[in-house]
């Protein structure tokens, strides 16, 4: 069954590209506040905790910049550090995304229970701790940042290079409207089926950086130059399940079928003639695309399981002698 139709992958990508952009600027802005980044740290006055955590996002970006292997001049040293900060917030808030996202999943999966990000402050697991937790309700996120911390650590444990702390994203804090308008988008009823689909994670991932690499295309296109930080946005895509698929049944696929002819094995997909009749039933499909019989995206439907597991192999060489091959002895 499609979880993600096209209308709800449009939807997804909508969505994700306006969380994308509050949470830049929350971010961004949350920062700024919480560690007053516009004057020195010894001009700020921070609180112990605030004070302790600015040193470290410091020297994390002192360190990144020292990374680069030349010390930069005066006029470029605050833009360079300006670039890392908003590397620093964007993986904060692609974490942030991620980590609602997979909860997403495994709740709709019912991989974790009760409930707590789908439902939101109505959801079972919230519900819950309100009752038997009212003194812990009293701060801007209502216990929901707390509820959240808490269902991390735990997921930590088997998935800590998400959930994990300890790293440069745990320096920036989620605004508490940020965190209920990004709870609330991931919980539209237009989304609430995709959570079932293993390929939305990817989608997000791709979403997430379109933007980026739309702003890169637009430089290219003007006669700009990617520059070495930015080669991570133009390249890093999804790989669509297709994509996949068409890999695994040209290289293993045909990898097996030499396997078969060396060792006098007959190929069920070859003795079941499968084969033969994927390629007769392309060529019709594709002279009723050109006829307009069928639309030019529509894709040819599989009848058997067998015809699902090799849809993709394209015919080698010698994969045509194959074909008609009557062979007697084990079939494989």
């Amino acid at each position: 069954m499609a979880y993600l139709t096209p209308d709800a992958k449009t939807q997804l990508s909508s969505t994700i590209r306006e969380l994308r952009d509050r949470l830049l600027t929350d971010i961004h802005n949350g920062a700024e506040s919480f560690y007053r980044l516009s004057v020195t740290l010894k001009q700020a006055g921070l609180a112990e905790e605030a004070h302790i955590k600015r040193q470290r996002l410091e020297k994390w970006l002192d360190e990144q910049i020292r990374s680069e292997g030349k010390i930069p001049t005066d006029k470029d040293f605050e833009p360079i550090k300006a670039r890392y900060r908003l590397q620093a917030e964007k993986l904060a808030a692609a974490t942030f995304l991620n980590r609602l996202v997979v909860i997403k999943q495994l709740e709709a999966m019912g991989l974790s229970k009760p409930l707590l990000v789908t439902g939101g402050w109505n959801s079972p697991a919230y519900r819950e701790f309100r009752e038997f937790a009212p003194d812990l309700l009293k701060d801007e996120t209502e216990g929901m940042g707390l509820l959240l911390s808490l269902l991390y650590d735990e997921l930590a444990l088997d998935l800590p290079g998400l959930f994990g702390r300890g790293g440069i994203t745990d320096l920036f804090p989620i605004p508490a409207s940020t965190l209920r308008v990004t709870i609330e988008a991931l919980d539209q009823l237009e989304l609430r089926d995709i959570w079932l689909d293993d390929t939305v994670l990817g989608w997000v991932y791709q979403f997430w950086n379109d933007p980026e690499r739309e702003d890169l295309d637009t430089k290219l296109n003007q006669g700009g130059k990617v520059e070495p930080h930015e080669i991570a946005s133009k390249t890093q895509m999804f790989t669509e399940r297709y994509m996949v698929e068409w890999l695994l049944h040209n290289s293993l696929g045909q990898l097996w079928l030499g396997i078969c002819r060396a060792n006098d094995w007959q190929a069920e997909v070859i003795s079941s003639g499968t084969l033969a009749r994927l390629e007769e039933r392309r060529s019709q499909w594709r002279e009723w695309r050109e006829s307009g019989k069928v639309a030019l995206d529509g894709l040819m439907p599989m009848e058997t399981e067998l015809e699902e597991r090799w849809k993709y192999f394209v015919l080698a060489p010698l994969a045509p002698l194959a074909i008609g091959v009557n062979l007697t002895r084990n079939s494989c």
